[in-house]
């Protein structure tokens, strides 16, 4: 009776022991990093020897562990209890830090949209409106050009201030989060608790300032007497192109602050 270990498989056959595509053996083939022990020299069909099942159950591990094939192909042939201890270590480590990372980028969008669930119930309104407004911190980023580069951008709601022609960036970020952004620590700023008067654009961006000028036509009827707006308008964008398609449907939050001489 032939023993288990004296077996060998075709490379189909292999494939679906593994429930892996056919392909994908062939891809480690060509890369080196699971050669078939038996190679029909006419038809150069593929066949796999016992001792291989065990290299690719180790290949489908480390896969799932997200390591590159090149990493992979240089462990594989260096292998030893000490280094596949301080090797997995180092992965699990790595695995760690993504984890961690998720469950941040699950708390931000979160907190994300929870602020927009809240905004849009004033945006309902096509009102203008004097509004006591808490702290914002935000991290400045710079110009249209800086923005894209920038990891806060894909995380944080997006903050502009508009004076005149000038145009800077900038992301609010959650005041009990300031002291975990050191690599940002020049460019962190607050506004500090103020009232402003606020509106909210309904649509693309480059309108905005239809909107700036509907605020300040309002403001002489809704302000006291002595009180004046700021020449800064800050936008705050609740819905953008990260969640809507439609650019006519963009919703941003716009504020300047109000000064009681």
């Amino acid at each position: 009776m032939k023993k288990y270990y004296d077996r060998t498989w075709k490379i189909g056959e292999l494939a679906k022991m593994f429930d892996i595509n056919v392909q994908l053996l062939r891809h480690y083939d060509k890369e080196g990093l699971l050669v078939p022990g038996i190679r029909n020299p006419e038809n150069k069909w593929r066949t796999y020897k016992y001792d291989q099942i065990y290299p690719l159950a180790m290949i489908r591990l480390l896969r799932q562990l997200d390591c590159s094939l090149d990493d992979i192909g240089d462990f594989m042939h260096r292998r030893s209890p000490d280094l596949t201890e301080k090797y997995l270590r180092r992965r699990m480590k790595t695995i760690r830090a993504k984890y961690e990372k998720l469950l941040k980028m699950e708390a931000v969008m979160n907190d994300r949209f929870a602020m927009v669930n809240r905004e849009m119930k004033y945006a309902a309104s096509d009102q203008i409106f004097e509004y006591s407004e808490e702290e914002i911190y935000y991290i400045e980023i710079g110009g249209i050009e800086d923005i894209f580069v920038n990891e806060l951008f894909y995380l944080y709601p997006t903050l502009v201030f508009y004076t005149g022609d000038d145009v800077r960036f900038a992301v609010w970020i959650p005041a009990e989060e300031t002291a975990s952004f050191d690599k940002y620590s020049d460019r962190l700023r607050c506004l500090p608790i103020d009232e402003y008067l606020v509106g909210f654009h309904k649509g693309p961006h480059e309108k905005l300032p239809e909107t700036f000028e509907r605020i300040r036509e309002a403001a002489p009827g809704i302000l006291d007497e002595g009180c004046r707006i700021g020449d800064t308008m800050i936008c705050i964008d609740i819905i953008d192109q990260f969640i809507e398609a439609d650019r006519n449907n963009f919703v941003t939050k716009v504020m300047t602050k109000i000064y009681r001489d």
